[in-house]
């Protein structure tokens, strides 16, 4: 908790250095306190997805957060955006990229998938020549796309049932838009469903609604309903590790009601039909799986908790909660890997979790925008994130890029109410990287549950570190919350915050 205060044991010079510093350093008064505000690499507060007021948490957790990048340790602006060329409906998108290949196919080339077209990417430039973007025969809804032994396969949706197309790679490539229900052992559409897919040597493994499909690209077979999870459930997403298949499946009746999440292991070589184990998670909903340090994480949904979303990692048969966040549940084309941290998309905002390094506790962090108000596909293809998102109206896929001046962050609310007396700030010091030019944040101070603010104080000029303000008009105060603000700021040259000292008194409340 804020303000405790641990000390370890010392032996030896480190006491006597420690007797030196007491007779130097000058003692608080004991009507005065000093808070620190330090460690901004913790996040949100483990109780911030229910409390945007909350007191639970350390110096560096947030009680909310907007678009902002703690990462690293301090409080920075979020990543901004720019548009790839051809990267919008004047060019190339002219539709909702649906889903985007998270490795390259080649060097600099990687592969979407939007509502009717195939798209070729490459780290700056989505390609408008004539071949791509490719228009799907009879697509209504593209789903994802794969790459297996030197060839590209993509699934979608028709208006009735599903199918797989195959890239044949050329000079130009060509496309076998009906290859899933024409052409290998097996051949056969699809279910009208989601199409989550994943690889392993010869061997691809995809959602088929109820089913998981399996096709052997050695033998040219293709099973697609090796698996049957039974009427009202659904594949949403699969993985391959530790030479398991992990496939999610959600089972209950559509709509608003409580699902039955269910995490089942198959065998790695993919003969069989019987699977090897599972692991529940009861009446909460799946929405994505991702493996990172060998770990299995899993978000997913508690209906009956508000804002209860969800990251955990699977241990044995269990699903161990590891921390909250609000919005939507992100599905398996909404995933990817950003800094040793898992980037993902929920209300059309990036989130992170995890840790940069094993030294730090995992955090949970809203980290930026992620363009329109619908978002689909999030990857990061070439070691930069990019995601697609629209209007209805107007279509983009863009990257990250300079910062956002949207940044808002909010520290846990501090209690400064003692008995008869309250809480007086007389001044607080900001510690900052020497800042850039217009590079400026604001600060102010949220008083008594947020009802009342202070005076507005900038945090800018050209070099400075170290900034001191007093003066905030607010008089006693029984809590308060530091809250920053980079809407006057740079998107070219960013605001670091490292730590927020705030100093002040008690007095009577009369």
């Amino acid at each position: 908790m804020l303000g405790k205060i641990i000390q370890n044991p010392l032996v030896g010079r480190q006491i006597k250095n420690m007797a030196q510093r007491r007779r130097t350093t000058p003692k608080i008064p004991s009507n005065q306190f000093v808070i620190e505000l330090k460690n901004f690499y913790m996040g949100l507060s483990p109780l911030a997805h229910l409390d945007s007021l909350t007191q639970k948490g350390n110096e560096g957790h947030a009680s909310t957060m907007t678009d902002c990048d703690i990462l690293n340790g301090y409080i920075a602006q979020g990543p901004g955006l720019a548009n790839l060329t051809n990267g919008t409906q004047v060019g190339a998108v002219k539709e909702l990229i649906k889903f985007i290949l998270d490795v390259p196919t080649s060097n600099n080339t990687t592969y979407g998938i939007g509502t009717t077209k195939l798209f070729e990417i490459s780290s700056t430039t989505v390609t408008n020549d004539g071949t791509y973007p490719h228009t799907i025969t009879n697509c209504t809804d593209g789903s994802s796309v794969a790459y297996l032994l030197g060839n590209g396969y993509y699934f979608y949706n028709k208006s009735s049932g599903g199918d797989i197309g195959k890239i044949i790679f050329g000079s130009p490539d060509d496309f076998d838009d009906d290859w899933g229900s024409t052409t290998p052992t097996g051949k056969a559409s699809l279910q009208k469903a989601p199409h989550p897919v994943a690889v392993k040597e010869d061997l691809m493994a995809f959602g088929n609604g109820q089913y998981l499909g399996v096709y052997i690209a050695d033998t040219n077979t293709l099973a697609p309903t090796k698996l049957d999870f039974g009427n009202n459930c659904e594949v949403d997403d699969v993985i391959f590790h530790a030479n398991y298949w992990y496939i999610a499946v959600n089972g209950g009746i559509t709509g608003t009601n409580r699902s039955i999440g269910q995490i089942y292991l198959y065998d790695g070589a993919a003969t069989e039909s019987i699977l090897a184990d599972e692991t529940g998670v009861g009446f909460q909903k799946i929405g994505f799986l991702y493996v990172l340090d060998g770990i299995d994480k899993v978000t997913y949904k508690d209906l009956s908790s508000t804002g209860g979303y969800n990251i955990g990692y699977i241990l044995g048969r269990q699903i161990k909660k590891l921390a909250s966040f609000t919005g939507t549940l992100p599905t398996f084309a909404q995933k990817t890997l950003y800094q040793h941290t898992i980037l993902f998309l929920s209300s059309g905002s990036l989130w992170s979790f995890g840790a940069v390094s094993p030294d730090l506790p995992a955090q949970v962090s809203q980290i930026t925008d992620g363009g329109y108000a619908t978002c689909g596909a999030l990857a990061a293809p070439f070691g930069t994130p990019m995601v697609a998102s629209t209007d209805n109206t107007n279509y983009r896929l863009a990257k990250f890029s300079g910062y956002t001046t949207t940044t808002a962050w909010k520290s846990i609310v501090i209690p400064t109410a003692s008995g008869y007396l309250l809480g007086y700030i007389d001044n607080i010091t900001v510690s900052t990287n020497s800042l850039g030019a217009n590079a400026r944040m604001d600060l102010v101070i949220e008083a008594d549950q947020a009802t009342r603010t202070s005076n507005s104080k900038s945090i800018t000029t050209t070099g400075k570190m170290r900034h001191i303000f007093d003066t905030f008009g607010l008089g006693e105060v029984s809590d308060f919350r530091v809250a920053l603000s980079a809407s006057n700021g740079s998107t070219s040259n960013v605001v670091k915050i490292r730590n927020i000292i705030i100093k002040g008194h008690w007095c009577s409340s009369g």
